[in-house]
Formats: C-alpha cells, structure tokens, sequence
C-alpha cells in the first residue's frame, strides 16, 4: 500500500490542521503574493495616459499592453504557488516533495519526456486532420523577431504552470482525499471536478460552454486516470507540458486563456477539440498503459512442459 501513488500522503503527517494550514498558504501565496506584480501593473495602467490600455477583472489580464510583459506578470503566480506548495510538504506534511511525483526516490525523466513526445505527435496529427478539413480557421500568424524573443520565456514559464498544476491537483488534492478512502476513483473523480471547475471561466469557453465544459473535465480525467495507473505523475507532467506549449507556441485560438506569439491562430471548432482530445487519449492510454495480452502460441512457448514421472513395475504378491 505504501508505495502506490494515490496514498503517499501516508509517509507524512495529516492531522486535519496541516492541510488547513497548508492550503491556507497555498491560495494567500498564490492570490495575493504572486499578484503583487499583477496589481503593479494594474495601478501603472490606471495612472497612465494610454487610454486603451485596462484590466479585464474577469480573465485578469491587462489589454492592449505587450503580450510578453502580461504573460510573465501573470506567471508569476505561479512561482509564489510552487514554493508555498513545496513549504507545505516538506515543513508542515514533513514528507519528501518528490512524493507529490512518485513513490520511487529518483524520478523517471524518460517517462516525462516520453508523455511529451507522444502527446506532442497526437495534437499535431489532430491540427493537420483539422487544417485539412476545415483550413478556414487557421491562420498563419508567425512573426520571427516576436516568436524568438518569446520561445525562451515560454519554455521557461509555461512547464512552470502546468508542473505546479499537476503537483497542486493531481498530487496534492488527489492524495489527500486517498487518505480518507482506498476506492481511486474518489480522488480521481474529486481533483478532476476542481480542476475543471477552475478552467470553466477560460475565455475560449464562451464558444461553447457545454461541450467545452465537458473538454476540461475529461481532459482532467485523461490526466488523473494515467496518474493513477501509471502509479506516478511524470506522464501528466509530460502531457501538460506538452498541451500548453503547443497552445502557446504553435497552434493558439482566438480568445485564448494562454495568449502567445504563435505560428498559427485558428478559430476555435469546439466539437472537433473535444473529439480528437478523446480520440487522442484513447491512442496515447494505449500505447503507453495499455498492456498487451500474450497470444496463445507465446504462452504455449512459455509454458514449462511437465515432467514425466517414471512408475517401476509392480512385483507380484
């Protein structure tokens, strides 16, 4: 038991008060000290002379500045996050922060950059299906001086986001309720609907919430699902990783929560993302998770033949 994922939690300690407190420090990192950037350049707008330029409250991103500034200001808060959530593990909890990622003592990068790759080939042969199908949503949108000035930042900030993402939901949350229940669809179920009730303000949503709506939570899933049977969250680091990069950096929609100097901007088509998602995640969770039955002639080959037990001849009484 103590060396599956879901009830690592169980190698620290988990008094009631320790997670209040933790998640306490958490969301005052995260909302307020990781916003103090955010709120400076908030108030800088607001004194300004540029007229165009406001926060928008609902998505807190500020428009019509540079895209760059805005993205690493909002990343930012991300930072706060990861280091409240490591001071969390190791200070309250008491337990190894590699923990939140597997149960071995050394993590597995193979498997990070593998879940990458291979998630990486999958949206790429969706976009191609997509731009052959329908080549009216894409548009071509590459800027070279703008996209190389961006492409480090992005490797730098965006893995940040989706690392602390998966260590905060699919580690942290996911954990915490396996310590309450050894059934592993409640945790799985449980940081999946957080997750994605989190994601349902994304201005993209607005295409259309329901089916969008329904993308986020099984995309959350997807992540939680391979988590689990992979017994590690290296493979849903890779997968995010991946997703958002790729959103960033190669392919981005109008109207984006991840706004990015990216080679193509497409209008967003929401049934086909929530197909090809799943038709992707059905592909992936079959290369890599799915094991493979023996066929009958490998069992045949395997299988150790009897051996035959010499009888001696009974003597006549």
């Amino acid at each position: 038991m103590a060396d599956r994922y879901l009830f690592l939690a169980r190698r620290g300690k988990n008094q009631w008060w320790r997670y209040l407190s933790g998640i306490s420090l958490i969301l005052i990192s995260w909302l307020v000290i990781g916003n103090i950037p955010t709120l400076a350049l908030i108030l800088l707008v607001f004194y300004d002379s540029d007229e165009p330029t406001k926060f928008n409250s609902q998505f807190n991103q500020v428009e019509e500045i540079d895209l760059l500034f805005n993205y690493i200001v909002t990343n930012f808060t991300f930072i706060a996050f990861i280091v409240a959530l490591y001071i969390a593990i190791r200070f309250i909890h008491q337990r190894q922060f590699i923990s939140l990622i597997t149960p071995r003592n050394k993590v597995n990068i193979f498997r990070i950059i593998q879940g990458f790759l291979l998630w990486l080939i999958l949206l790429s042969i969706a976009c191609a299906i997509e731009y052959a199908l329908f080549p009216q949503s894409y548009e071509f949108s590459y800027n070279q001086t703008n996209f190389l000035i961006f492409l480090p930042i992005a490797l730098i900030f965006t893995p940040i986001q989706t690392s602390v993402e998966e260590l905060f939901f699919r580690g942290y949350l996911m954990q915490a309720v396996g310590l309450i229940t050894r059934l592993s669809w409640i945790p799985v179920l449980f940081s999946s609907l957080i997750f994605a009730l989190l994601h349902f303000g994304n201005p993209e949503v607005t295409a259309n919430f329901s089916i969008l709506a329904l993308f986020y939570l099984g995309l959350s899933f997807f992540l939680a699902i391979i988590t689990v049977k992979d017994n590690s969250l290296e493979l849903a680091l890779g997968v995010h990783a991946a997703n958002n990069l790729f959103t960033v950096l190669l392919v981005n929609p109008t109207n984006s929560a991840l706004p990015g100097y990216a080679v193509f901007e497409y209008t967003l088509n929401p049934f086909y993302t929530l197909v090809s998602y799943a038709i992707a995640s059905l592909i992936f969770y079959r290369i890599l998770l799915q094991k493979k039955p023996k066929n009958k002639q490998d069992n045949e080959t395997t299988k150790r033949p009897e051996p035959k037990i010499k009888r001696k001849p009974q003597q006549p009484i």
